[in-house]
């Protein structure tokens, strides 16, 4: 199969697991944007009825 070949853009090259990306660092302004996205979060899935992912919610509690 030429890389002309209609057939070669199926052809994928396999994704490996072991090459993960590195966490990114958080820095304390970051953080407190997701401390008060979280408590919106949980405030606007209370009054929406809705259940709120146990991460958020500990987020959420968390002090800014």
């Amino acid at each position: 199969m030429s890389a002309t070949s209609p057939e070669h853009r199926f052809v994928h090259t396999p994704r490996t697991t072991a090459a993960k990306p590195a966490k990114k660092k958080v820095t304390p302004a970051e953080h407190r944007v997701q401390v008060a996205a979280a408590r919106l979060r949980v405030t606007l899935d209370e009054r929406l009825g809705r259940e709120t992912p146990a991460k958020t919610k500990a987020l959420a509690k968390e002090p800014i």
